[in-house]
């Protein structure tokens, strides 16, 4: 349709009708428009706000369904005293009460606007349990607790603490769940009044399971409910306590099963449950308030939001419309001012701004009238010239905010205009000699000689006033005069100090380091160069804090960036006279010394180490030093920096950190892994690179149950590499992510290779760098391979070095929970040699450790008996399994099957073998192990 009307037609309708109405339409429409969108999203928003509130009401039917579960647990507990006692009336009250509780929360279910599966399997098992029995088996508190967390964390979506809630609800309805069905199991179990072993049994699992999940909610309600809650830590001890007192009764009756010690369980559990349901009500109640409070403030900000949005849009059109008038002032006014001019008058009193769109067409009008008034009055036009022209000059000295001085012909001083009286603060006036700086004056005087000679001048100098030596930019004009002491030259100044100060700010940002204020790497090389073309023999260290990620981590980047100036302070005290220290890096301290022998790094050491203390708190820090010595070692900046940088490569290997001197041997020894790190890559497109396989046996049964994949290197000159020397170069040059990957695949080929075979059950363990985990790399790639491979993961097994802080890494930790929830298996290789905390050990995702050989067949190994104990049972608390590495003799694979260790590894079965070998040494061991 559009199409139909060409641009001019529109144009030339548009003419035809008001300006000032159409747009005045067009305006009210757009207006109207605005407001009916801001209404629709009122209406979103408080539609929002309200399910909040729906959400908080639903909760309301927790109450009724906690009361029934409560009740029917009592009654079980109940049901087992009256067993010993044989006191049937409270317990036949209890059943009715129990059962109009079912029929009321049965009908209030029933009537809730809401449908799940979960539901339904409530009311299915109400009615059997009015059926059948309270005694009967039956799945009542399962039902009851999933239909509670589908309820819950339906809602709890829309709540802002969802992490902390749903911690805290799921194990307190696992907790309900678990000591309901206990004493139904109890109940059961007692049916005969006589305990079986196979009941007693069943017993003593539901007494581990109960402790278990007893510990987990009290953890978890103690972590979460505030310390000033006093209420509710008294209800957590109460929970704790009776808790204590049911396991009393249950472990009597497990040693003495004849005595059915049940009197007090009623007791206990009428305790016990009423401070858990306590809590539970005062966390909903929370929750409710939470989300109320939130659609209240929903719904209050979008009326808020709304008024607004109307009150900006009824001012857009009221400046709009304001516009409008204003344009219509304008024509009439123009109007106007061709009726003056036609009236013969050759002035207007009528101002247009500048930016106004009339002022073109006003300027053009203007213009030939002034032709014509010029024309007219010739006389009036050169006195206003005339005017304008000592306006101009009076302006010049007057209103310039530059200093301006006027100058004879001898460079006298003649006068200056007001801004140049400000600066000099004197009504007598300076010569040039005072005027100019002395380092500046014979330069500023061959400049007023050229500019004498017609010739115009600049020139940068330094300007002396009262107040401050200021920097000026200065133009000189010549103006020719026929009077002596006329003016002659014109100095316009203009005050470039700031400019000079930012100047000078800028060398400082370059040159120093910004947060600790010493020499930066560009400064400190700089003090390099000149410190190696004197002839003072000196020492360079670098100073760098080891670890220094992890107190980010820990403390933050503000305590990083105060430990960082204070590392910076205790430089600058110790070197006070001998030394220029300087930041070189971003945990990396360097110091120039100008002497040789005249410091003490292992006090420096010790100093450096002293503790830090951060808002009160007191911070451990350890320093890694490496020294090198000029010119005896370099003789050159870059040089001396990289045989410094190559000594403190040793100095971080070395777990003690002592401070380490640079020796000519670390060059070659840096040389030779350069070397190899590109051997390293080239061997892995040659496929030099192998995997041997060493078998896990099961020490109770003698079966293998899996292998460990270890990688070897064979070079074509050098012969087969230790990994001990490859491996840290590939993970210095981050080349471990390609070694990793290959070693992944790799695995991966060979557990299909061996898929239609006998070993088509076998796990396979492969060795990851913790560095592959830190970059992240190595998880996508698991990840592509679980997607080519369905089911490899439930084949592989994923072996993590203990290291120091290895685990406090976020990123680390992150990776392993991804792993481990795509299903890969975790466990931790050498495991007593690094310094996990108990807290990551137990936090982690991992299903094996793996006790490091040095503990089986080291020189101490006949006294690490008693750790190795403890680290099966520390493992089979954590319910890990648990790998024994370095088994070389038969004794020692006996005494570990006896501490209950499952599996064991190590040169008595078997060397690390290639995988055709591997094959045929599998299929004599499963010979062997049937002849015997």
């Amino acid at each position: 349709m559009l199409r139909l009307l060409p641009p001019v037609f529109i144009v030339e309708a548009f003419r035809k009708r008001s300006y000032y109405k159409t747009f005045s339409w067009m305006i009210s429409i757009i207006g109207l428009l605005a407001v009916l969108i801001a209404t629709q999203q009122l209406l979103k928003n408080v539609e929002e706000g309200y399910s909040y509130k729906r959400a908080s009401g639903v909760m309301d039917v927790f109450e009724q369904v906690n009361q029934a579960e409560r009740d029917l647990t009592y009654y079980y507990y109940l049901s087992l005293s009256s067993r010993v006692d044989d006191s049937l009336t409270e317990r036949l009250e209890w059943s009715k009460k129990v059962d109009d509780e079912l029929v009321a929360l049965s009908k209030r279910l029933e009537t809730m606007q809401t449908t799940s599966s979960s539901k339904a399997d409530v009311l299915t098992e109400i009615d059997e349990v009015r059926k059948n029995g309270y005694v009967a088996s039956n799945r009542f508190f399962t039902a009851v607790a999933n239909y509670k967390s589908e309820i819950l964390f339906n809602q709890l979506s829309l709540s802002q603490d969802t992490g902390k809630y749903y911690s805290l609800f799921s194990n307190l309805f696992l907790m309900e769940r678990d000591f309901g069905k206990a004493g139904q199991s109890l109940l059961s179990a007692d049916q005969d009044k006589q305990l079986d072993a196979y009941e007693l049994s069943r017993i003593r699992q539901m007494r581990q399971d109960l402790a278990v999940r007893n510990d987990t909610v009290t953890k978890t309600l103690s972590a979460t409910i505030d310390a000033e809650d006093g209420a509710s830590r008294l209800d957590i001890n109460t929970m704790k306590s009776e808790m204590a007192a049911y396991f009393g009764v249950i472990d009597t009756t497990l040693s003495e099963p004849a005595l059915r010690e049940y009197e007090t369980l009623e007791r206990i559990s009428d305790r016990y449950q009423g401070s858990m349901y306590r809590l539970f009500n005062r966390a909903i109640s929370d929750v409710q308030t939470e989300m109320t409070d939130r659609g209240n403030d929903v719904i209050r900000n979008a009326w808020l939001m709304f008024v607004a949005t109307c009150f900006i849009i009824f001012a857009l059109l009221l400046l709009t419309l304001s516009l409008l008038r204003a344009f219509r002032k304008d024509l009439v006014m123009l109007q106007e001012e061709a009726n003056v001019f036609a009236e013969g008058q050759q002035q207007s009193f009528y101002q247009v701004p500048e930016r106004n769109d009339f002022q073109p067409v006003v300027h053009a009008f203007r213009t030939m009238t002034a032709i014509i008034s010029g024309l007219l009055d010739y006389n009036d036009q050169k006195t206003l010239e005339i005017k304008q022209k000592k306006a101009e000059i009076e302006s010049l000295f007057s209103q310039n905010t530059d200093p301006i001085i006027a100058l004879a012909a001898d460079f006298k001083l003649l006068h200056g205009n007001d801004q140049f009286q400000k600066l000099v603060e004197t009504t007598e006036f300076v010569t040039i000699e005072e005027l100019i700086h002395p380092a500046d004056l014979n330069r500023v005087r061959r400049a007023l000689n050229r500019a004498i000679e017609g010739h115009s001048q600049t020139i940068r100098c330094k300007m002396i006033f009262e107040a401050d030596i200021r920097n000026m930019f200065v133009n000189i004009i010549y103006v020719p005069t026929k009077s002596e002491n006329g003016i002659a030259l014109y100095l316009t100044c203009h005050d470039e100090t700031d400019q000079y100060r930012r100047e000078e700010r800028i060398t400082q940002l370059a040159l120093y380091d910004v947060l600790t204020t010493l020499l930066n790497r560009n400064g400190f090389e700089q003090k390099m160069t000149e410190a190696l073309a004197g002839l003072q023999p000196g020492e360079l260290v670098t100073v760098s804090v080891r670890q220094f990620r992890r107190i980010n981590d820990a403390y933050g980047h503000s305590a990083g960036d105060l430990i960082l100036k204070e590392v910076a302070n205790r430089l600058r005290r110790h070197f006070i006279g001998t030394g220029s220290p300087a930041r070189i890096g971003g945990d990396e301290f360097a110091v120039l010394i100008s002497q040789q022998g005249i410091v003490d790094y292992h006090e420096l050491k010790r100093v450096m180490e002293l503790p830090y203390y951060v808002e009160g708190e007191e911070i451990h820090v350890s320093i890694s030093m490496s020294m090198v010595r000029y010119p005896n070692d370099a003789v050159a900046v870059t040089s001396l920096l990289s045989s410094v940088d190559i000594a403190m490569q040793h100095a971080k290997r070395d777990q003690a950190g002592e401070p380490v001197w640079f020796e000519s041997w670390m060059s070659e020894e840096y040389r030779e892994s350069v070397v190899l790190e590109a051997e390293l890559r080239e061997a892995i497109v040659k496929n030099e690179l192998q995997l041997f396989y060493q078998p896990q046996i099961n020490l109770k049964t003698g079966q293998v149950e899996g292998c460990e994949a270890l990688l070897r290197w064979f070079h074509p000159e050098r012969g087969m590499i230790s990994p001990a020397v490859f491996i840290p170069i590939a993970e210095r040059s981050m080349l471990i992510e390609e070694v990793g990957m290959w070693v992944v695949q790799e695995t991966v080929n060979q557990i299909r290779r061996w898929e239609q075979t006998p070993l088509a059950m076998l796990g396979v363990s492969a060795n990851l760098s913790v560095k592959e985990l830190a970059s992240g790399r190595i998880v996508d790639y698991l990840a592509d391979i679980r997607n080519e491979h369905p089911g490899i993961e439930r084949r592989m097994e994923l072996e993590i070095t203990e290291s120091f802080g290895v685990f406090s890494d976020k990123r680390v930790f992150d990776a392993l929970e991804s792993l481990h929830a795509m299903g890969y298996q975790l466990a931790i290789d050498d495991f007593g040699t690094g310094y996990s905390s108990l807290s990551y050990l137990s936090r982690l995702p991992i299903q094996r450790l793996k006790i490091d050989r040095s503990f089986i067949s080291g020189e101490d190994a006949c006294s690490n008996a008693p750790l190795i104990e403890t680290i099966i049972k520390l493992a089979h608390t954590l319910k890990y399994d648990v790998v024994a590495e370095g088994i070389e003799q038969l004794e020692q694979s006996e005494s570990l099957r006896k501490l209950d260790c499952e599996y064991g590894q190590g040169f008595y079965y078997s060397r690390p073998i290639p995988a055709d070998e591997f094959e045929v040494w599998f299929m004599q061991h499963q010979e062997t192990l049937k002849s015997s």
